[in-house]
């Protein structure tokens, strides 16, 4: 972990205890890794010798929990947006709600064919399906927690057709359920 992740990580704690992460510039990067670092941290929560461990062994496990968190944090730093991807991102957003995105109708959009947009993302290291995953994780993080929603209602607005099939998503993103995140406020 570089100096810059564990300052970023004390001023998001100092933040979180005084609830003030809704104005914080690094609000998305939270997104991404909190509710990873959440899911282990209530995975760890059952084992009811966590207690009565001894000093290594909760050690061990705090050093497991920050590598989680620094791992959390390099994949987002990797993934950040592009112009072109923030781009494909602000066309698809408004489409979400009304069915499957079509690669075409964004494509056409933005004056590109469907072969030239493939071509130019990937030349950014990414794909179209990467690019609607990740605006979808990171919506669904603020809808559940910042703004409350069932998940009934972000599944919908996210453009799935089954709230199963958006619960699913959401534990391959972040590794728990949604009603667990939703239950639980991280600031």
């Amino acid at each position: 972990m570089t100096g810059e992740d564990k300052n970023m990580l004390a001023g998001c704690i100092e933040k979180m205890t005084t609830q003030s992460c809704s104005t914080c510039a690094r609000r998305d990067d939270c997104a991404f890794v909190l509710p990873e670092a959440l899911g282990f941290v209530l995975s760890s929560l059952g084992r009811r010798r966590e207690a009565t461990a001894p000093a290594p062994a909760r050690r061990r496990r705090f050093f497991a929990f920050m590598d989680k968190v620094a791992k959390g944090v390099a994949r987002n730093r990797a993934s950040r947006a592009t112009p072109l991807r923030r781009t494909v991102e602000l066309h698809i957003e408004p489409l979400l709600g009304a069915g499957p995105i079509r690669v075409e109708e964004v494509a056409r959009a933005l004056g590109y064919s469907r072969q030239t947009l493939y071509r130019r993302l990937k030349a950014e290291g990414a794909t179209f399906e990467e690019v609607l995953d990740g605006l979808r994780h990171r919506l669904a993080l603020r809808l559940i927690r910042d703004e409350g929603l069932p998940v009934k209602e972000v599944a919908w607005r996210l453009g799935y057709s089954d709230p199963a099939a958006f619960s699913r998503a959401f534990k391959r993103w972040t590794g728990s359920s949604p009603r667990d995140l939703s239950g639980r406020k991280l600031h």
